[in-house]
C-alpha cells in the first residue's frame, strides 16, 4: 500500500493490524520525520520499553546483524506486537541496506512491526518497488511540497492572522518558502509566535528566510570552499528555524564522501574535467565550478580528519541536543581550519 502524506490525512485513523511493515522514501526529509513521529503515536510505540521496542541505527544494524534478525523473528513475551525500528537517516550505506532487505521475505514477519526509515531511497529503487508490492506493507511516498499546497497552507496562515495581502505580495512570500514540510511547519510556527497584532507584509518578509532548500546547499558549498563567515551566518538562520543539526550533518557527510570519491579519482590520474563529467558521481553542471575549487583545496587526509570530527560531532549532537548548534559551529570552524592549513 502506497500513501502520499501530503494528499491524505492518513494518521487520523487507527492503522489496520494487517499492516506491520512501514517504509519511508523520498526527498522531503522533513516530511519523513513528521510521518515517523505520527506513526509512533498511531501505533503507540514505547521507545523506552526494551521488551517491546528495539532501535537499530545503521552502525548497530551492521555491527550486530544477528541481534537484528533474532529480534525480527522472536515471539513477543506479553502478547502485543513488538516493534523494530531501522533508522538509517544519517547513514550512507545504501547498497548494503538495500541488499539486506531485498533478500528479506517480508511476508514471513508476523509478530513484529518493522519500521524502515531512510533519506536514501527513491521511487525507482529496487527495494522501494519490492516493498510497494508487499501486501502487509505501507510505503510513505515523501516528496517535496508543490506550489499549490504551499500557497494553500500560507493562505490559511493569513486567514488566522486576519491579514489580507495582494497577489504580488503572496507570490513574493511563498517563493521564499522551503519545499521541505518540516521547515515550512517551523516557519509558520515562528510567524504565529511573532504575531503581536501588528503583523504586516514587511514583518512577514523579515520572518520568512530565503528558500532553505537552496541555502542549505549554498551554506555547505561555502563552508567547503573556505568561506567560513558566510557559511556560519547561514547556519544561524537554520538555528532560528529549529532545523535539526543532525540533518545538516548528514548533508555535510554526503558532500565529504562525494569529494572523497573525486579525490581518489584524481589520485588515480583522472583529469578534473573527467572527474566532473563522470556519470557515476552525478555532479550537476551548476556545481562544477564549486568542485573545481574544492579539488584544489582538499586532500584525502583532510577528508578523513573531517569525517572523524564530524562523527564525534554527530554523537555529541545526539547526546546533548540542547547544545547541538554549538557543536555544529565547532565543526564549521574545524573544517575551515583544515582547509586553510
Amino acid at each position: 500500500m502506497k500513501v502520499n502524506p501530503l494528499s491524505e490525512n492518513f494518521f487520523s485513523k487507527k492503522i489496520d493490524n494487517s499492516f506491520n511493515i512501514f517504509f519511508f522514501y523520498g526527498n522531503n526529509f522533513g516530511l519523513i520525520d513528521i510521518c515517523y513521529s505520527e506513526l509512533k503515536k498511531n501505533l503507540k510505540i514505547e521507545l523506552e520499553n526494551p521488551f517491546l521496542t528495539n532501535y537499530f541505527d545503521e552502525n548497530k544494524l551492521f555491527n550486530d546483524t544477528e541481534a537484528f534478525f533474532d529480534e525480527l523473528y522472536s515471539i513477543p513475551l506479553f502478547g502485543d506486537k513488538k516493534t523494530t525500528i531501522i533508522d538509517t537517516r544519517q547513514g550512507d550505506r545504501k547498497k548494503d541496506v538495500a541488499k539486506m532487505f531485498n533478500n528479506l521475505d517480508f511476508s514471513k514477519i508476523k509478530d513484529t512491526n518493522l519500521i524502515i526509515l531512510s533519506y536514501m531511497f527513491k521511487q525507482n529503487d529496487q527495494l522501494t518497488k519490492k516493498i510497494l508490492n508487499t501486501q502487509n506493507a505501507i510505503s510513505f511516498s515523501c516528496y517535496e511540497e508543490n506550489e499549490f499546497n504551499i500557497n494553500k497552507k500560507f493562505q490559511n496562515i493569513l486567514h488566522s492572522l486576519n491579514l489580507k495581502l495582494n497577489d504580488h505580495q503572496i507570490h513574493e512570500l511563498t517563493t521564499k518558502l522551503s519545499k521541505d514540510s518540516k521547515i515550512i511547519r517551523n516557519t509558520f510556527e515562528k510567524i504565529r509566535l511573532n504575531n503581536n497584532g501588528k503583523i504586516d507584509f514587511n514583518v512577514l518578509l523579515n520572518l520568512i528566510d530565503d528558500n532553505n532548500d537552496k541555502t542549505v546547499y549554498e551554506m555547505i558549498n561555502k563552508l567547503m570552499t573556505g568561506n567560513y563567515y558566510e557559511s556560519i551566518n547561514l547556519l544561524k538562520k537554520f538555528e532560528q528555524l529549529n532545523t535539526t543539526a543532525i540533518s545538516i550533518i548528514y548533508l555535510i557527510k554526503l558532500k565529504l564522501k562525494l569529494l572523497e570519491k573525486c579525490l581518489k579519482m584524481k589520485r588515480n590520474g583522472l583529469t578534473k574535467k573527467d572527474i566532473l563529467n563522470d556519470r557515476s558521481l552525478n555532479i550537476f553542471y551548476s556545481e562544477h565550478s564549486t568542485f573545481l575549487k574544492m579539488l584544489d583545496l582538499w586532500n584525502l587526509n583532510k577528508i578523513n580528519l573531517c569525517l572523524y570530527y564530524l562523527f564525534k560531532t554527530e554523537l555529541n549532537c545526539k547526546s546533548k541536543k540542547n547544545f547541538e548548534y554549538m557543536f555544529l559551529s565547532q565543526l564549521f570552524m574545524y573544517i575551515y581550519y583544515k582547509i586553510k592549513n
